[in-house]
């Protein structure tokens, strides 16, 4: 497997960084920028992601227009902030009837677009400027985004002849009525944007992933529904890879890796696989930035924590269950492990003969992977976009989604 380095690979103009939360796309995207801007490359990136930690990767502000980094002169950061653009959006759309509709009308508008069809959208219509835009297209060798369209944005936005039939026709049906309501005035300009994405001359998807089951699968389907739209020219970037073992601990997590590898989707294997190797870092701050997809520059180690104990989470498990509690939430940002650890929490409470029933919020659902029936816990997806809630009245309910 080849080593990452976009240095020695043919690239299209626009990149676009995609995959499982928490697999590493933010940083392996900024090194990517960082490493073609320092060849002489002119670089915009640019984050759509509403949880991006861009600003603390280059360790300054960050604003949605681009901001030149002082330390890569070529080198220019734009922070789009998709939620704040849903609520511009939904305001544009609105604006024309305030005063000239019913307040309980106008209130029934406002809730039909703050769904995520909405964010998706107010993103999409954010980085659809940086496409189509002349000056932006001339100003750059490379424009790389940090988090791609979904595919139901995609199929939102391929813009056929007749928007009713699209609707009609949509898989998610009414759910998406609302938010199209204001796009009408933009076709020619999404249609311009969808063009570029699905022309492989032009765009290139890569699916940035981690050496583990669940983020090969997410990879996969992410990969088999892009490809569908038309997003052809698709590379795969496995991120966290363990070059080498020594001991105990290290020589279970390659053989862990290796077996995901062995175990990895057919259609991920047709594609072109690039690594970046397990660093023993955090990937902020320049210097470590530069330091990802180059062995010879590594940066110096930091401080030894000095604590006299850790607890285990047998510790906080026991703690629970002494105390009582009866709900518990896990969260966190993407790709920590939130979902593990709920699921290892609940198996600890079982075993303390403790009725438990375990529920996600989470779209991505990853339960079904780490727990199954013969557990002995009850388990429910919660989907928010349908609203439906189980009516559960467990002793402990631990739920596992994202932080409110």
């Amino acid at each position: 497997m080849n080593i990452f380095d976009p240095c020695i690979i043919k690239l299209t103009k626009y990149l676009f960084y995609t995959g499982k939360g928490g697999v590493g796309k933010t940083s392996v995207a900024c090194a990517t920028a960082v490493s073609l801007a320092d060849r002489g490359k002119r670089v915009l990136l640019i984050s759509t992601d509403p949880a991006s930690n861009l600003q603390d990767v280059f360790s300054m502000a960050l604003t949605d227009k681009g901001v030149r980094i002082p330390q890569v002169p070529n080198l220019f950061v734009a922070n789009l902030d998709p939620v704040q653009a849903a609520a511009e959006y939904r305001e544009r759309v609105i604006a024309p009837y305030c005063g000239k509709l019913p307040d309980a009308v106008l209130t029934h508008m406002t809730e039909q677009l703050s769904g995520s069809c909405t964010v998706e959208i107010a993103a999409f219509n954010e980085f659809s400027h940086f496409i189509t835009d002349k000056t932006v297209q001339q100003g750059y060798d490379h424009i790389i985004f940090d988090t791609a369209p979904t595919g139901h944005t995609l199929r939102m936005l391929q813009l056929p002849s007749a928007w009713s039939d699209f609707i009609n026709k949509s898989t998610h049906g009414a759910s998406c009525l609302g938010q199209l309501s204001g796009l009408e005035n933009k076709k020619t300009m999404y249609k311009q944007a969808v063009d570029t994405l699905t022309d492989g001359t032009q765009t290139t998807l890569i699916l940035v992933t981690r050496p583990e089951t669940a983020p090969f699968k997410e990879a996969a389907r992410a990969s088999g529904e892009l490809l569908t739209l038309g997003m052809t020219k698709q590379l795969l970037v496995v991120n966290g890879v363990l070059t080498a073992r020594s001991d105990a601990l290290s020589s279970r997590l390659y053989e862990k890796q290796q077996a995901a590898f062995t175990a990895m989707p057919e259609c991920l294997r047709a594609l072109p696989l690039w690594a970046v190797p397990l660093r023993s870092y955090n990937v902020t701050g320049l210097e470590n930035v530069r330091a990802l997809l180059h062995a010879d520059h590594v940066p110096e180690g930091g401080e030894i924590l000095k604590i006299s104990h850790i607890p285990t989470l047998k510790d906080v498990i026991d703690e629970l269950a002494e105390k009582g509690k009866r709900v518990i939430f896990t969260m966190g940002k993407g790709g920590v492990g939130k979902t593990t650890i709920a699921a290892a929490v609940a198996v600890g409470l079982t075993k303390r003969g403790l009725k438990v029933h375990l529920a996600t919020t989470d779209p991505a659902a990853h339960l079904k992977f780490v727990l199954d029936k013969t557990s002995g816990i009850s388990m429910s997806h919660i989907n928010v976009k349908l609203k439906n809630c189980s009516d559960i009245s467990p002793k402990c309910w631990i739920k596992p989604g994202k932080q409110a």
